[in-house]
Order: structure tokens, then C-alpha cells, then sequence
């Protein structure tokens, strides 16, 4: 009897263990939730890069939270952080990043990322991911779904794109007939801040107290634009639509429009996307896109490691191609951008060297956190001018005037 009992106590003992063993690995396990914006291709794209990670690190769970869209994302994002209980990670805009560093809601990632990461980066990521905490530069973010500005052109028209901004109006005006255009207008804000940044322009000055869209370089872009509008579709929605069946001959878009219009082109026309036709000042082309951000607040430290852990994966050198490649977003790089790998993969997709070149010497949005009221007066104020509704000087001054008034301070 003695001895049955204690071989009942070991048994019981050393199911007690395995009990044991299995909560701890149980409770071990971090769950990560991760909200974003990402639609049908690139939402598959992420989930199966997730997968990938959690099977290579089986105590971390991703949860990705799909919100519906950019505007959405964001208004979920500033209600959660006031109410203390954000997702772990997200993608986030440059002037909600803003918001969420005064709100002290944000870990600085930076200290934190592999020194051979930061520094494959390319200079236009740094600057757009780095943002000035209690006086120092501190890189707050990392670059995530990245395009920039390109041309698209018909390839059964044009042969050179036009290089520069006189090449430009010659080409639109040349093939401007029969109804058709040589050239498409989308009046969004970042269409006229391309233009602008050409010219010359900057938005504020160094410490942001004043606008300087009204400028002689603000002039000097709109007036162009002005010169390109009679050779030019003007229309508030996308141009991949008018170009695929050959309504336009050329216009400037994201460089994530190119499976749009992929689709929009297929048996009407070749077309093929080329760098930015550049300016008096430059040719550089704006970079637009997400960055990914780490809650400190209703965050665990162990939960922000693991986040940490995942976005050090989506941007290994591996998974950023296999973004690009299955997203038509760029891959955010260096070495990721000259590998063998990549320039493979441009042999059979030539049309995504654009972009390639444009992430390399492109610029990026301020960091303002009135950001977004601040591009719809400069859209109000492109749109007032190519209606013919005020001049450039007019609409630009009353553009600073509504700035400098309401969103700066």
C-alpha cells in the first residue's frame, strides 16, 4: 500500500509538471496586435510575412487588425491612445506620430533597432522617420509601405519620357488631339507640392513658425501647372483609368498605382513608368506611405520586444523584397535595392525602377501635426487656381493667411 501511494504521489507530481510546463509556455507566449490599413494583395501579403515570423518564433502572435482604411486607421488610433489602450504597433502617418510623441504614447525605436538596419537605410527614410523629442533628433519610427511619385506614360506614343519640365509641355502639347490628352491633373495636394518641392519651394521655415507656399516658387509651380492644363484631363479622380484607355498620354502618380494601372492598360496600350521629369531646382520625387510605430501605453515591456522583433523582420533584407515584389510598394533598403535579387526582379518588371531610383533621392512630408488641415488648403488652393478662380499669388496668400492663422503655432 506504501508503495502504491508513492508511486501515485510521482505520477501525480509529474503531472503537476507537465500542467505546469504547458501554462508556462502558455503564459510565455506575447501577443502582438498590429492595426493597418492594407487591403486585398498587400493585406495577403502581410498576413503570410506574419505567418512566416510566428512559425520562426512560436511565442510570439501577431494579430493583425485590418482598419478599413488610412482615415479610419488613424481616428481609431488618436481614440485609443486617449483612452490608454492602443494596439501594440501600427502603421501611422508622419503627423499622428506627431500627436502620439507629445502624448508620450510612443517608444523611441532607434535605440533599439540593429545599427545594420539604421544604417541601410536610405537618407530620405532616416529623415522621415527621425523627429525632434525634448530638443534631440530621435528616430521615433521605421519606413513600412513606402511609394514615390512617378510618370507613367503610353509607350505606343512616347518612346523617351520627357526628362525635364520643358520636355514635359512639349510632349503634352504635341499629343494633345482628337479628343485626347497629353497630359492628366488630379488636383490633390501632393500633386502641387511635387511641383513646388521642384521648384525650389519649402513648405515652412526651419522651425515651422512660418508658410512659405506663397513664394516665388509657389508661383512659379502653379503658373506651370497653369501652362500644362490646356494639354491636360482635368478630374478629381484617378488617372489610371483615362490613361488605360488611352485618353492620356502621361501623367504623375504613386508608384503603388502600378497595378492599377497594369490592369487599367492590359490590351489597349504598352506603357511603362519612368523617374520624374525634374524642375528648375531638382528632380526629386515625394515620398509618401506609412511608417510602423510601438505603443508604450497599455503595452507590456515584453510585448514591445516582440513587436520590435517583427518589425526587425519586415525589414530584413529578404521579407522588404518580398513586400515590393508582391505589393508594387518599394523596398526601403540599400542593399535590399542593389541586390541580385532585386535587379532579377526588374529584368522581368522594368517599370518598377522608378520608384527605385526616386526612394534613393526623394523627400518626405513635415513633421506637423496640423498636417492634414494644412495639405487641404494647399489642395483649395491648386484646385481655386486651375478652375480660374484666383491667381496664384491669390490663392497661395490666402492659403498662409488660413496656415499661419488656424494650424500653426
Amino acid at each position: 500500500m506504501v508503495k502504491k501511494s508513492v508511486v501515485l504521489l510521482l505520477a501525480l507530481a509529474v503531472l503537476g509538471l507537465m500542467v505546469f510546463a504547458t501554462t508556462g509556455v502558455a503564459q510565455q507566449q506575447v501577443n502582438v496586435t498590429f492595426w493597418h490599413a492594407m487591403a486585398k494583395q498587400n493585406q495577403t501579403t502581410l498576413k503570410a510575412l506574419a505567418n512566416e515570423f510566428m512559425q520562426a518564433n512560436p511565442n510570439i502572435k501577431i494579430t493583425l487588425y485590418y482598419q478599413a482604411n488610412y482615415g479610419t486607421l488613424s481616428q481609431k488610433l488618436l481614440s485609443a491612445v486617449m483612452a490608454g489602450n492602443p494596439p501594440v504597433m501600427a502603421q501611422m502617418y508622419e503627423d499622428d506620430t506627431e500627436k502620439y510623441i507629445q502624448a508620450d504614447a510612443l517608444m523611441p525605436l532607434g535605440p533599439v533597432m540593429p545599427t545594420s538596419i539604421i544604417n541601410d537605410l536610405p537618407n530620405s527614410m532616416i529623415v522621415d522617420n527621425t523627429y525632434l523629442v525634448n530638443g534631440k533628433n530621435v528616430l521615433m519610427t521605421m519606413p513600412f509601405n513606402k511609394s514615390a511619385m512617378v510618370l507613367f506614360y503610353n509607350t505606343d506614343l512616347i518612346q523617351t519620357p520627357p526628362a525635364t519640365w520643358d520636355e514635359l509641355l512639349q510632349t503634352a502639347k504635341s499629343l494633345t488631339k482628337n479628343g485626347n490628352y497629353g497630359f492628366g491633373i488630379r488636383p490633390y495636394p501632393e500633386f502641387f507640392i511635387e511641383f513646388f518641392h521642384q521648384a525650389g519651394g519649402t513648405i515652412f521655415n526651419d522651425d515651422m513658425t512660418k508658410c512659405l507656399l506663397n513664394s516665388p516658387e509657389g508661383v512659379k509651380a502653379m503658373e506651370y501647372l497653369l501652362s500644362l492644363k490646356p494639354y491636360s484631363l482635368y478630374q478629381t479622380s484617378y488617372m489610371s483609368g483615362p490613361f488605360g484607355s488611352g485618353k492620356v498620354a502621361m501623367y504623375i502618380g504613386s508608384s503603388a498605382g502600378i497595378p492599377y494601372v497594369a490592369s487599367a492598360s492590359a490590351g489597349h496600350h504598352g506603357w511603362m513608368a519612368a523617374p520624374l521629369p525634374a524642375g528648375p531646382a531638382n528632380g526629386e520625387s515625394e515620398i509618401q506611405g506609412t511608417n510602423l510605430g510601438v505603443f508604450t501605453v497599455g503595452t507590456t515591456q515584453a510585448q514591445r520586444d516582440a513587436a520590435v522583433k517583427f518589425i526587425e523582420f519586415l525589414l530584413s533584407k529578404d521579407a522588404t523584397l518580398q513586400w515590393a515584389e508582391e505589393t508594387g510598394y518599394l523596398p526601403v533598403l540599400k542593399s535590399a535595392i542593389t541586390s541580385p535579387e532585386w535587379k532579377a526582379f526588374l529584368k522581368d518588371h522594368p517599370y518598377a525602377q522608378a520608384g527605385e531610383e526616386m526612394i534613393l533621392k526623394g523627400f518626405t512630408a513635415p513633421h506637423q501635426q496640423n498636417w492634414y488641415n494644412i495639405r487641404q488648403q494647399i489642395g483649395t488652393a491648386f484646385e481655386q487656381v486651375m478652375l480660374g478662380k484666383a491667381t496664384p499669388q491669390a490663392a497661395l496668400d490666402a492659403a498662409v493667411q488660413t496656415i499661419e492663422s488656424k494650424y500653426i503655432k
